[in-house]
């Protein structure tokens, strides 16, 4: 077996970090005194516009946009709120799960433009990223990122992106 040396191992990480970067992957190298908490540290979810929600804002009925395992977003009901747990019954197959409130994104009453970039459910309850390129009443065309078919995905499995 051939060693690589100082040289070769700094060439991997380079490449590494790099190629995670040209995939949209975040590569936090070091730490800083300047970071600040994650969501999931204080027990706050995102809003679609970004600001924080408290754990205790969500309510039991209201539809969701939950992380599973696999850490795709699903379309979810809130079935209980535990300090800054939330159960979350899952749309696609009806399992139950209890997650952190910062693992959950509230779905908002609200339509969007020609032109948002959003997150909508195109297939098994799970949320993919895409553009709307049109609106007629509470639909919204989504032009998917992946290049599958545009497709029409009505008010309530839409968010932010």
């Amino acid at each position: 077996m051939r060693r690589i040396g100082i040289p070769g191992i700094l060439l991997i990480v380079a490449l590494l970090v790099i190629g995670a970067g040209l995939m949209g992957c975040e590569v936090n190298i070091g730490s800083s005194d300047q970071e600040t908490a994650s969501p999931a540290a204080t027990g706050q979810a995102l809003t679609p516009d970004g600001d924080t929600k408290d754990s205790s804002a969500f309510a039991v009925g209201e539809s969701v946009a939950a992380v599973w395992s696999d850490g795709g977003l699903y379309l979810a009901t809130v079935t209980a709120v535990d300090g800054d747990q939330i159960t979350v019954t899952y749309a696609d197959d009806g399992s139950s799960k209890t997650v952190a409130a910062a693992e959950c994104r509230p779905i908002p009453d609200a339509t969007f433009a020609v032109g948002d970039r959003v997150l909508a459910v195109w297939a098994a309850g799970r949320f993919y990223p895409g553009e709307v390129t049109a609106v007629e009443g509470s639909m919204s065309t989504v032009k998917w990122d992946d290049g599958s078919t545009p497709s029409q995905v009505e008010a309530g499995k839409i968010i932010a992106e």
